[in-house]
């Protein structure tokens, strides 16, 4: 009898810490399979408020879980539950579905798909805010304009998005010439500006080929390192040990193929993200927003943060420049960061 009091104490703890929703600590993974796709989904933080964030990670090409490094992460995981999720063909994803057939419609549907997964495993009482990051910002605004989907969510925040390509090639364009000759004119990095203005010059915005829109991120990525060289963005904090551990569940040759399979290697597909605009249709979104911006954005240029701001349909919305960020403020300014998106969601949840 002495041994089976201590058994039956351990098995009741065991049952109550299994209750449904009786969750402050949660680490999980599973997979979320639709249309063919097989998506892994990470599930860490503190789910005290039930209150979780889904990550929309960028691309196409990237990985949600690369997403848990850092600092930005790390506090965010303290507070509220963080998502991160490998779209179709990408980061761990599996599968069996014929490249042909991927749209951003289909991949708007896999949110929703992962959405309804998240509910029925935590509780149709949780709250939800949608974050996403570059090309996650084209990604979860067509989820947003499908079916009424932004009301199963509590709000967007869209970070340095992708939500007009064409948009961004032009302003890109404008930000090489203004910013370039603003830099040479303050002495910094003259010969590597100058090199981009004369390239810069030679192109003609209303007759870009995809080579020319290749060249353009490539650039624009490339930009950025001048920045930190002169110390105009802040620089990173150091790696945690955790990004370390994130090698450990991610298979770089598989996160190469799969990113290659979804969108370098299809024309179809970089055909149709490369000429996407939901510009005209950004009205529509009537649920809280906050867009969250770098400066110094050349991939996705702040103008495209005023522009989100000034035309979704809701009063309940906030627009901020980090004046030492980048193409991801979560990485340059992660203090400010958080705190930003720490505000809004204790604003709306």
């Amino acid at each position: 009898m002495k041994k089976i009091i201590p058994f039956l104490f351990i098995l009741f703890l065991f049952v109550s810490s299994c209750k449904k929703n009786d969750f402050s600590l949660i680490s999980d993974d599973f997979r979320v399979r639709h249309a063919g796709a097989d998506m892994p989904v990470y599930v860490h933080g503190n789910g005290s408020e039930k209150t979780f964030i889904l990550f929309i990670h960028g691309g196409p090409g990237d990985s949600g879980y690369a997403n848990r490094g850092g600092k930005a992460a790390i506090e965010l995981e303290k507070k509220y539950v963080m998502v991160y999720w490998d779209q179709r063909g990408q980061g761990m994803s599996e599968g069996k579905f014929n490249s042909e057939d991927i749209t951003i419609d289909l991949m708007a549907e896999d949110v929703h798909a992962v959405i309804q997964v998240l509910k029925n495993k935590y509780g149709d009482d949780i709250k939800i805010f949608l974050l996403g990051h570059s090309w996650g910002g084209t990604l979860g605004t067509a989820y947003l304009l499908k079916n009424d989907y932004q009301h199963e969510v509590n709000g967007w925040i869209e970070v340095d998005g992708s939500h007009d390509f064409p948009k961004i090639n032009t302003e890109a364009i404008k930000m090489f010439l203004d910013i370039g000759n603003e830099q040479i004119s303050l002495n910094n990095n003259t010969e590597n500006w100058q090199e981009i203005i004369l390239w810069t010059e030679q192109i003609d915005t209303n007759n870009l080929t995809n080579q020319m829109i290749f060249d353009i991120n490539t650039k624009s990525h490339l930009v950025e390192s001048y920045f930190l060289e002169d110390n105009i963005l802040q620089k990173p904090d150091d790696k945690t040990m955790r990004d370390i551990g994130i090698l450990y569940n991610q298979n770089t040759i598989t996160r190469l193929f799969s990113g290659n399979y979804t969108f370098m290697g299809n024309d179809k597909f970089f055909n149709e993200v490369v000429n996407n605009s939901f510009t005209p249709e950004l009205h529509k979104i009537t649920i809280p927003c906050l867009f969250l911006w770098g400066k110094y954005d050349f991939v996705v240029p702040p103008a495209l943060g005023y522009n989100a701001y000034n035309r979704v349909n809701t009063t309940e919305k906030e627009l901020i420049i980090f004046e030492k960020s980048a193409h991801s403020p979560m990485i340059n300014q992660a203090d400010e960061f958080v705190e930003a998106v720490t505000n809004f969601i204790e604003t709306y949840k």
